[in-house]
């Protein structure tokens, strides 16, 4: 295998079936591996982690680099100060490196939780559809016209009824109206009476209080004579 790897060769591809594959490449049932997505992006974001860490070092370094090439400027000593400034250099192409290979992973891993999400979103609508299948399974437009027909005989029935009752209670309604208006009216003819009455008695105890009076008159006016 180290004589593989001198040569660029993976070994891998060397111990598979194909002899070949190392020099064209796997087959797709050799490289294909089932790959779990929440695997992937616990991969991705710890090497996400890793990469900040490594820039944090390397930022440290660079500074520290920086300030080495001023001291050694300062101590007229150009080629320790050069190879300083070099090493800040290399430092400063790895940050770099690292941000596009962090942006690269942010990037991978906000699909894959893109995909998982739109997975579950689509495994949740295909659950729902499933359910109203299986909820709407016995239901039908034929059904629904038998229902609402039922529904319909049944309000009709209901309303006659309704009517045969009303009309038992209105049975003899008319006779009774007029029975009561005569019973009204002598209610009235009653109050009626019972005002001309005492008039009538009044009168005739007048009458023959006026008598009365003229009879004592009369007998007081043969005394003076």
């Amino acid at each position: 295998s180290d004589v593989y790897k001198r040569q660029g060769i993976n070994a891998e591809y060397m111990g598979s079936n194909n002899p070949m594959s190392w020099l064209f490449g796997a087959s797709k049932e050799e490289t294909k591996k089932t790959v779990n997505p929440e695997q992937a992006m616990e991969e991705l974001s710890k090497q996400i982690e890793n990469s900040e860490k490594r820039q944090k070092v390397l930022e440290i370094k660079e500074k520290k680099l920086l300030q080495e090439a001023l001291k050694l400027k300062k101590a007229n000593n150009q080629r320790g100060a050069v190879l300083a400034l070099k090493k800040k250099k290399m430092c400063e192409m790895e940050l770099n490196k690292i941000d596009g290979m962090k942006l690269l992973m942010e990037k991978q891993l906000m699909q894959i939780q893109g995909a998982a999400f739109d997975e579950d979103i689509f495994s949740a609508l295909t659950v729902a559809q499933e359910a109203t299948k299986e909820a709407t399974k016995d239901v039908s437009i034929e059904k629904f016209e038998i229902l609402k027909e039922s529904i319909e005989e049944t309000q009709l029935d209901n309303e006659e009824k309704a009517s045969y009752f009303r009309d038992i209670a209105q049975e003899g309604s008319e006779e009774l109206m007029e029975e009561l208006e005569n019973l009204e009216k002598e209610s009235v003819q009653k109050e009626v009476d019972k005002t001309i009455v005492p008039k009538k008695i009044i009168e005739k105890e007048y009458k023959e209080r006026a008598s009365k009076n003229k009879v004592v008159i009369e007998e007081k006016s043969d005394e003076l004579l």
